[in-house]
């Protein structure tokens, strides 16, 4: 018995196969102009603005309270916001601050994996309780010049991974839910 396909079942099995390849290849053109264009999906982008390059901080050199010295590049993969005050700082600076501890708190239980740190300045007792896991560290220098002096108006942070490098930059201003977005994506 012959059981040699029909010349239509035939026609029909090759345009199945070049739809199949055909669909593969759209997709993948598709992707390669969005990629050369630039586009991006807009939930996959920073609040903070990305340094590039980053920022090397090794020879950073920051001092916590008690003599201990601060090392931002760290095994306990422990991410640490930097964060520079206007120097005279009022209570509604240190509020701004403030909001940070929540930031942290709300990352559940990563919370851990994120040190908040204020540069430079001395923590008011008053606001000591709202501030609880934020501590203040004293450069003693290896920071970059755009590190160096207070900040303006308002507080502005900068986000250090654990290997030691600056990696995102908050202006004065800041959104902290924004903060809090880009922490939850990089802790996870």
């Amino acid at each position: 018995m012959n059981t040699a396909a029909t010349p239509p079942s035939r026609l029909r099995s090759r345009l199945t196969l070049l739809l199949i390849v055909a669909m593969f290849f759209a997709s993948f053109g598709i992707a390669l102009v969005l990629r050369f264009t630039g586009w991006e999906p807009r939930h996959t982008r920073n609040v903070g603005t990305l340094l590039e390059p980053p920022v090397d901080l090794g020879a950073a050199v920051l001092v916590e309270d008690g003599d201990g010295r601060l090392a931002l590049a760290n095994d306990a993969r422990e991410w640490t916001a930097l964060v520079r005050v206007p120097a005279p700082c009022d209570d509604a600076c240190w509020q701004r601050v403030a909001m940070l501890a929540r930031v942290r708190a709300a990352l559940g239980r990563h919370a851990t994996d994120l040190r908040v740190r204020v540069l430079d300045a001395a923590l008011p007792p008053a606001h000591r309780d709202a501030l609880a896991p934020v501590q203040a560290v004293a450069v003693r220098g290896g920071l970059p010049a755009t590190f160096a002096g207070p900040a303006t108006g308002a507080p502005d942070l900068w986000l250090v991974d654990p290997h030691g490098y600056a990696v995102l930059y908050y202006a004065p201003g800041f959104d902290p839910g924004g903060l809090r977005k880009d922490l939850s994506r990089l802790l996870k």
